[in-house]
């Protein structure tokens, strides 16, 4: 277990060098700020039927150029969710009291959820959602460790759109050829907006548009 335990702490560290997209994207803000205004992207379902009553639905978005990226996907057998082929969350969203300010919450649902090799403990979910002051514009990152379910807040005087990130850390537990103690990362990063028409500048600095 002091192999596992030192594997943990490495990609635990590994994890948290993630922060550098966070430094990347603030100090792209100034330059982002203009772009976010246009509706870059196309954001939509879309329905696959198959043989024996099975049924894909994968979210999209697709920009001015034409450009498909996918995002969520829900596999369906007989109208129920097949939770071991699908990655998708649920996203709520409400007014607060506060000024210009939304209190909202994001479960995700992971195809890794049933797996009983999870190290559960150690599981990260974040959301890093861009921020719309009346005088600044900026990216704040929530996290839940352990757990499918994330609190946030969104500040937007403009409106209530919401535009993100969600990345989920996760380590599944396995064993090597010689019985060592070992551990597989997956990372799970998804596109997060609540609009059909979107620029989520999130996906070029975290580099979505390159993983699918």
């Amino acid at each position: 277990m002091a192999n596992f335990r030192i594997l943990i702490l490495i990609f635990t560290i590994g994890f948290y060098s993630c922060t550098d997209k966070k430094d990347k994207a603030e100090s792209k803000i100034v330059e982002s700020k203009k772009k976010v205004d246009n509706e870059k992207y196309d954001r939509f379902w879309i329905t696959y039927e198959y043989p024996d009553n099975l049924s894909e639905k994968v979210e999209v978005y697709v920009s001015k150029e034409n450009d498909t990226i996918i995002n969520q996907i829900i596999t369906q057998e007989n109208g129920i969710i097949d939770s071991t082929k699908s990655r998708f969350f649920e996203l709520k969203l409400m007014k607060s009291k506060i000024p210009d300010t939304y209190n909202g919450r994001l479960n995700f649902y992971s195809s890794y959820d049933k797996n009983s090799k999870n190290v559960d403990k150690e599981k990260t979910l974040s959301l890093s959602i861009f921020q719309n002051s009346r005088d600044s514009f900026y990216l704040e990152t929530f996290k839940s460790k352990a757990s499918n379910e994330i609190e946030f807040k969104l500040i937007n005087y403009e409106s209530d759109q919401l535009v993100g990130i969600m990345t989920e850390l996760r380590f599944i537990q396995f064993f090597d050829d010689n019985g060592k103690d070992m551990l597989n990362v997956i990372t799970t990063e998804l596109g997060v907006d609540n609009k059909q028409k979107t620029h989520n500048i999130g996906i070029e600095l975290y580099e979505l548009n390159k993983k699918r």
